[in-house]
């Protein structure tokens, strides 16, 4: 083959190198970059791949993962994993977080949970028995609410902690409360 041709077929081949289906087998953080495991699909194997993610978005890949993995140059030793960019070195393997640039995000925990911070860094987190339809229906310590009309209401299980009365308590160190149906 003449110098062109030969100088073709190495292109091509350097061509057929720049992007290659992955499996990423693992990942992890190492100062605040994300990295994954790959292997390639002719079992060629990468450790310490740079895993991009979309800006805002951040996942941390478990195990069998399929991706696309780009090379620079088609040289093996230069490459990416491109997904989504924005690191969240806090995750764990199969959490998913959405955030924003002002410090607000939702990540989907390991435990199933959800996990709620705006910016003001006060969390929210639904775990289960939590359902929200206007009015706030939960299980554990009620806090205090307000209505409509913007009255402060403190009540749990529809009787009013604030003007709730036993009148056959009797008042003073010994007295137990007395149960008052339908509050």
């Amino acid at each position: 083959m003449n110098s062109a041709g030969n100088l073709i077929e190495t292109l091509l081949k350097r061509l057929q190198l720049i992007v290659g289906r992955c499996v990423i087998s693992a990942s992890r953080y190492k100062d605040g970059e994300l990295l994954a495991d790959i292997e390639l699909v002719a079992g060629e194997k990468r450790r310490a791949v740079e895993f991009l993610q979309q800006f805002g978005f951040s996942s941390r890949p478990k195990g069998d993962v399929e991706g696309i993995a780009l090379f620079i140059g088609g040289s093996r030793d230069n490459g990416v994993v491109v997904a989504t960019r924005g690191e969240c070195p806090d995750l764990k393997e199969g959490e998913v977080r959405v955030h924003s640039p002002f410090g607000s995000s939702i990540t989907l925990k390991e435990d199933g949970s959800i996990l709620s911070v705006p910016a003001s860094g006060k969390k929210f987190i639904v775990a289960s028995d939590l359902l929200v339809r206007g009015k706030m229906l939960g299980t554990g310590d009620v806090v205090a609410g307000v209505n409509e009309a913007g009255e402060e209401v403190v009540e749990t299980g529809g009787v009013s902690l604030k003007t709730h009365m036993h009148p056959t308590a009797v008042i003073g160190p010994a007295s137990m409360p007395t149960p008052v149906a339908g509050g």
